[in-house]
């Protein structure tokens, strides 16, 4: 054994090493307030339970992210609470920004992990039973979005990580706490990480969502990623994508709402799975079928038992899936981009949202 590995051995970190190398967590808590509709953080001082980072990291430090998380500290156990977790979901935000420049644009349901319960109440004493957690389940377990590509957090960068929700009072007082996960790396010796290197092309995880009012149960064809001017809370891009960018999508997740007055969850589920998807980029069909596999549904259902004593019974109903592509999508610069879905007559008429998310990976030029 030579000096070198001797020395790699029996030391840490490793001889001629650079770096300590460590998974490790940031995290933020928030309480929010009705009416509130902005939350930046990691922007105070680091305090015990609520937060262990303040931004921007230190000179001797380099952050990659390569999964971000919240959770509302509230356990959805009304329908009320249902519709605000909706809410949250579908009309919700986190973007990230970078030196000023937007780096990724999250909706509530791409990050947001959630509990929920069944209940039963008497009139007077509400008990909620097999409480569960819901969100972006993985395939690895993990609740919240994995990304393909870290996220870079250089010494000095300059960082904003703002939520924007609707401000709904079922959540007032409540903890919202955000986590990036990721690698941390304490240098040894200075140094700035140059991600891009020699490269002109730069890689960024993306999600690209759209949210739309469903208006009646009539046959409908919603066309996706088209209106520049929709809300900035219920859509992060459109078709066709700039001059200097790509697409290539990985996942895609289709998630409907529960409708202002509350309806049976497995109704609104089959309603909506023969909704078909259609995908065609310069007129070439990318992706035609039904929803089985994207399907997703929040949902809570409360009705009275006529027995004795009389008990108001809500039923929870969570359903979160995403169909992964083993080949991705590509969409090119430039394109002809038509992304429907439609929905046949004499479909289930109810007001409410339903949300497509595509989930993927952006290629830009920047040079």
């Amino acid at each position: 054994m030579n000096t070198t590995e001797l020395l790699n051995k029996y030391m840490y970190p490793g001889y001629m090493d650079n770096v300590v190398r460590k998974q490790y967590p940031y995290y933020d808590t928030l309480n929010m307030v009705t009416g509130t509709t902005e939350y930046f953080f990691f922007q105070t001082p680091v305090a015990p339970f609520l937060r262990n980072k303040q931004l921007p990291v230190t000179g001797s430090e380099v952050f990659f992210i390569t999964g971000i998380s919240a959770y509302p500290v509230l356990n959805h156990v009304t329908t009320a609470q249902i519709d605000a977790l909706n809410e949250l979901l579908q009309q919700s935000f986190l973007e990230i920004m970078v030196d000023n420049r937007v780096q990724m644009k999250l909706p509530g349901a791409d990050f947001i992990k959630y509990q929920y319960a069944n209940a039963t109440a008497d009139q007077v004493v509400l008990t909620a039973l097999n409480t569960h957690m819901g969100g972006n389940l993985n395939q690895d377990g993990f609740i919240g979005r994995k990304l393909p590509i870290p996220i870079l957090m250089n010494s000095q960068s300059n960082f904003q990580f703002r939520l924007v929700t609707p401000g709904n009072a079922v959540y007032n007082g409540i903890a919202f706490k955000l986590v990036l996960h990721g690698l941390q790396l304490d240098k040894l010796m200075t140094f700035e990480y140059d991600a891009l290197k020699e490269n002109k092309l730069q890689q960024i995880p993306w999600t690209l969502y759209n949210t739309v009012v469903i208006p009646s149960g009539a046959q409908n064809t919603f066309q996706l990623f088209q209106n520049r001017a929709t809300a900035p809370n219920l859509i992060s891009g459109t078709f066709p994508l700039s001059n200097i960018e790509t697409f290539s999508m990985q996942a895609i997740e289709v998630l409907v709402n529960q409708p202002d007055v509350p309806i049976d969850p497995a109704t609104i589920f089959n309603s909506r799975i023969t909704n078909e998807l259609f995908i065609s980029v310069d007129d070439r069909v990318y992706y035609n079928g039904d929803l089985q596999n994207m399907l997703s549904v929040v949902a809570g259902f409360g009705q009275t038992l006529t027995t004795t004593p009389d008990l108001d019974v809500v039923n929870m109903f969570n359903q979160r899936q995403q169909l992964i592509f083993k080949t991705p999508l590509n969409f090119p610069a430039n394109a002809k981009v038509n992304f429907n879905l439609t929905q046949p007559a004499g479909s289930l008429g109810i007001t409410g949202e339903i949300s497509v998310i595509l989930r993927g990976i952006v290629t830009r030029r920047v040079a």
